[in-house]
């Protein structure tokens, strides 16, 4: 504290108390100001447009495990397989849009998957919405938890199918984005569609409409499901070349990637996402819009536009025969939006 005017230093009566008290000061200093601790080492794994990036020590340290010895811990090596299976199927099987090749995206050269520790994530994933810069090119990415082991999760895939969302809309609301996803977990897991409800009345009441649009991952359950059920009662994935190549691929303790060939409504799902890859922009021009904003993307205004797009996929599913094949099956395959 600033001595007042007149004050003596208490120090200036006592002057081997400065002598003691400098080397002191100067060592608290070096203390504090020390430099905090290097980050530990990132080690990359890629195969083609696809990479998984990884630490082996400090908080965000995966667990060691090496079953087939090729030097690459076995939860990476699982966590890129699984994104890479989930984007074989979504894309080459099912034809849905390829987040490379959507206009927003399609300046990107690889697709990043950045493992990091719970605590700091607070959540199991996350993926980015934007469109990411570096020296050495742009990129998509995804975060993953250090804490999931893809062979009992599947948070990656949920991830990918975020993108797939992302590269073709700019919509967020958590009833489409999180809904859509959570049905997008059966793709590689098993069994053909997670829990649904009943749909009593459709096209939805505006009673109904306003729960569907203040749910989140229920969505699935609530809306999503019942209507992939109602325009699928299949629910099978339709054989290819890329079918059978994705039939090929194993985790490393040798357990398949996709565990059955169920998936419904997958058509469905397809058609909507690229409806709304043409709603959005309707949505921009009559809500008013200078920019797509975190608050716009999110906007309640935007629900009316995305239950419109459903209601439209509905009608023309409802008024022709089961698809029977996937890619180019449908609406074209967009460039975004």
């Amino acid at each position: 504290m600033p001595r007042k005017r007149g004050q003596r230093s208490s120090t200036s009566a006592f002057p081997w108390m400065a002598l003691v008290l400098v080397p002191m000061l100067t060592a608290a200093t070096l203390i504090t100001s020390a430099a905090p601790a290097a980050e530990p080492p990132t080690h990359i794994h890629q195969i083609g447009k696809f990479r998984v990036r990884y630490q082996t020590t400090g908080q965000h340290a995966i667990a060691p495990d090496d079953r087939n010895r090729n030097n690459i811990p076995d939860q990476a090596e699982d966590i890129l397989t699984q994104v890479m299976a989930a984007h074989l199927l979504f894309v080459e099987v099912l034809g849905f849009p390829d987040p490379f090749q959507t206009e927003r995206f399609r300046s990107a050269t690889v697709l990043d998957i950045r493992i990091r520790s719970k605590e700091e994530m607070k959540s199991n994933g996350k993926a980015f919405d934007e469109l990411q810069h570096s020296k050495d090119g742009d990129w998509i990415g995804v975060q993953v938890a250090s804490s999931i082991h893809a062979t009992a999760n599947l948070t990656p895939a949920h991830e990918l199918f975020h993108l797939i969302q992302y590269g073709t809309s700019y919509f967020k609301n958590s009833w489409f984005a999180e809904g859509t996803a959570r049905w997008s977990e059966r793709a590689l897991g098993t069994g053909a569609l997670g829990p649904a409800t009943k749909l009593f009345i459709w096209p939805l009441s505006p009673e109904q409409a306003e729960a569907v649009f203040n749910a989140s991952y229920d969505a699935s359950t609530q809306f999503w499901n019942p209507l992939a059920a109602r325009l699928d009662p299949t629910g099978v994935i339709p054989d290819s070349p890329a079918l059978q190549r994705l039939q090929a691929m194993r985790y490393t303790d040798g357990s398949p990637v996709l565990k059955d060939l169920k998936l419904t409504g997958w058509a469905f799902i397809r058609d909507v996402i690229i409806e709304l890859g043409k709603a959005d922009d309707t949505a921009f021009s009559e809500l008013g819009y200078d920019r797509w904003s975190e608050a716009n993307q999110f906007s309640r205004q935007n629900n009316a536009f995305i239950l419109t797009a459903v209601e439209q996929v509905v009608r023309r599913q409802e008024n022709t025969a089961p698809p029977q094949s996937g890619r180019g099956a449908g609406a074209p395959n967009p460039g975004g939006s």
